[in-house]
């Protein structure tokens, strides 16, 4: 049986986002190498700068470098704390998430056994048809010794609409099989491109930390920050969205749930479910596009959420309290 959900794969999905940051190692040395030039640079401009008396002694513009490279020296343990609030967000989320899905599951194999009930039925009286079939191959001797066949067609029929809508029944799984394909992959692919933005992010990340200690590539850093953690929240959206999609989903289940009981207790329903097109389309299949369309605008959503000029004004008023404390220390 195809699962609506594989919870497994978030594990994966989870593990491979935390650990990305082993992955930065072979270009940590070459932003590092990158970082010492911009220095040098740095503490020239700044240093001629005071020689001529165009600018005094600024103690958090000649610290700010310091840090900067800190930040890529020590960039495993930065990564880390940067990812530790984003772990308690999503842990939160996952667990919405969990108190969901073992609901939705309980109700998808209960639906899946009854729509195998309805199949068995439908193989049962497809064997009828078969052997129906089979009795008029000797139709034009029975004619002739004067048997009367009408009662016979009349039986086949009926099996000839049970058949059709065997064949129709089968359609309508298939129909129903793409779906769930598609709603698994627009859930994946969320967490999928989580991983590769943010190994991206990390890999190359030292890098932005480098050029921001030049002056012309200064908040370079901030930028990165801002995506990084907008990237981290993809997955707690995720878990939202999926916690509030699967109401729609066992609202789906619950309602075609009762309709397959009442299929299977009634042989007139049950040819009406299996013979009509809108006996198959259900609340259950819109819900689960509904669900898996909701899951694309991730990547948007989380834009809304964390911007990089809060992050720099945030951080830009932290440096500017310090550098005043310094200044008045100074005196």
């Amino acid at each position: 049986m195809r699962e609506l959900i594989d919870r497994s794969i978030f594990d994966l999905f989870d593990g491979l986002f935390l650990n990305i940051q082993d992955l930065a190692g072979s270009f940590l040395a070459d932003a590092q190498a990158v970082a010492a030039i911009a220095m040098l640079l740095y503490f020239a401009v700044e240093a001629y700068k005071m020689m001529v008396g165009d600018e005094q002694l600024r103690y958090m513009a000649l610290f700010r470098p310091f840090a900067l490279a800190l930040v890529i020296i020590f960039w495993s343990g930065f990564v880390d704390v940067l990812n530790f609030p984003l772990t308690v967000v999503r842990d939160s989320a996952k667990g919405m998430y969990s108190e969901q899905i073992d609901q939705v599951d309980d109700m998808h194999l209960e639906r899946v056994a009854l729509i195998d009930s309805v199949a068995i039925k439908l193989s049962d009286s497809s064997a009828d048809f078969e052997q129906v079939q089979a009795e008029t191959r000797d139709k034009d001797w029975m004619e002739k010794m004067g048997i009367d066949l009408e009662p016979m067609f009349n039986k086949m029929k009926g099996y000839y609409l049970m058949l059709m809508a065997k064949m129709h029944f089968t359609m309508m799984r298939v129909v129903e099989y793409i779906v769930i394909l598609i709603y698994q992959v627009c859930i994946y692919i969320i967490f999928f491109l989580q991983i590769i933005f943010a190994g991206i992010l990390v890999i190359l990340g030292p890098f932005a930390f480098a050029l921001s200690i030049l002056p012309g590539f200064r908040d370079s850093y901030l930028t990165w920050m801002g995506r990084y953690i907008a990237v981290g929240l993809y997955s707690t959206i995720a878990y939202i969205v999926m916690s509030i999609s699967f109401v729609l989903v066992k609202y789906g289940l619950m309602k075609e749930i009762e309709i397959l009981r009442a299929v299977l207790e009634n042989e007139e329903m049950f040819l009406a479910y299996v013979s009509y097109p809108s006996g198959n389309i259900s609340f259950y299949i819109v819900s689960l596009l509904i669900g898996g369309l909701a899951m694309l605008p991730i990547p948007v959503i989380s834009t809304w959420i964390i911007s990089t000029s809060g992050i720099g004004n945030a951080i830009g008023s932290m440096a500017g309290g310090a550098g005043k404390a310094m200044r008045k220390l100074s005196r």
